[in-house]
């Protein structure tokens, strides 16, 4: 009589569900519906394209024309990823994208998105070039006029990486991260001052301050609560639609402020250059000494590089600003 394998069987099959089992929650805790969080690159000669992805699924996707300076085509979009068949995609309106995994990276497709992200071309294979590297946040000083008697002032403490040196071994400059700021166009638009703007590889670049209720007991000196930097895709914010007012800017960095006495006032020179940078500022110090002399205090140089990333420059020195430069 032949030995029966039924219960043999069995035996294998109840423990292949029982490891089923244990394994499906460790399987699910690893799923993520969005893609690898990080930064994606499909530059080619022609254009820079960068696709940056949150763990959350939100996206910034930035496409910037090379070339020398004058009328390059640029273009960025932003949003959320939802899952998708074979990747995941993304639609506002009539404007849609899809990604689609591959080898290395995605695959990246948009169709009907010119008129609200920019007409350049998006597509193209994006390749994972690493996750995106944690800033400290950068919060907005905020100003207070101490009593006259205080101390000397000292510059609010730098939340900036330590600079980095030269070939030459001088440290020159450090990139500033990026501000955890999320305020909307119209936010920008109704409770801050225009300091300066300029337009850069196709964007609109401004800086802007938020005046403090304290008054200074010199005679054109101004004291700030805030201030910050602003990157956009839109250079018109009275034509703007209520829609895209809502949205906020491409990019927002706060800029750390001095603190200041009531005999003295914070100051920005601008249109200033440092090396290629297309727009440099200073922020200073102006205060009134024997015989009402104004002095100026360099505190802090800034410049925005070609990625359109805010740079501390160290020492501010190295920064050069004409004579007749505009202050606010």
């Amino acid at each position: 009589m032949k030995k029966s394998t039924t219960f043999g069987a069995i035996r294998l099959l109840s423990a292949s569900l029982a490891l089923s089992c244990l394994a499906a929650p460790v399987l699910a805790a690893d799923y993520s519906p969005y893609p690898k969080a990080g930064i994606y690159d499909a530059s080619d000669k022609g254009f820079e394209r960068l696709l940056t992805v949150k763990p959350d699924g939100k996206f910034t996707l930035e496409v910037s024309e090379k070339g020398k300076p004058g009328n390059l085509r640029s273009g960025a979009g932003e949003g959320k990823l939802s899952d998708a068949p074979g990747g995941w995609n993304f639609s506002e309106g009539r404007c849609t994208m899809t990604l689609k995994r591959a080898a290395g990276g995605m695959q990246l497709h948009v169709e009907a998105c010119a008129s609200s992200w920019g007409d350049v071309p998006f597509d193209g294979k994006y390749a994972f070039q690493g996750e995106e590297v944690a800033a400290a946040p950068v919060k907005p000083a905020l100003v207070t006029a101490p009593s006259p008697k205080a101390a000397a002032p000292a510059p609010v403490a730098s939340t900036m990486p330590a600079p980095v040196a030269e070939h030459g071994g001088a440290a020159t400059t450090a990139t500033a991260p990026t501000s955890t700021m999320s305020l909307s166009r119209k936010e920008w638009k109704d409770k801050w001052g225009n300091v300066t703007a300029e337009f850069i590889t196709g964007h609109f670049v401004q800086v802007l301050a938020q005046r403090s209720g304290d008054t200074p007991t010199g005679p054109g000196l101004d004291h700030y609560s805030n201030a910050a930097v602003i990157v956009d895709t839109i250079n018109d914010y009275e034509k703007a639609t209520a829609a895209e007012m809502a949205k906020p800017p491409l990019k927002q960095y706060a800029l750390p402020l001095p603190v200041v006495t009531a005999k003295e006032g914070v100051k920005f020179e601008t249109e200033c250059s440092y090396g290629k940078s297309a727009m440099a500022f200073v922020i200073s110090i102006d205060s009134f000494g024997k015989g009402n002399i104004l002095t100026r205090k360099r505190v802090s140089g800034w410049m925005l590089d070609n990625k359109l990333q805010l740079t501390e420059v160290k020492p501010a020195s190295k920064v050069k600003c004409p004579q007749t430069s505009a202050f606010y």
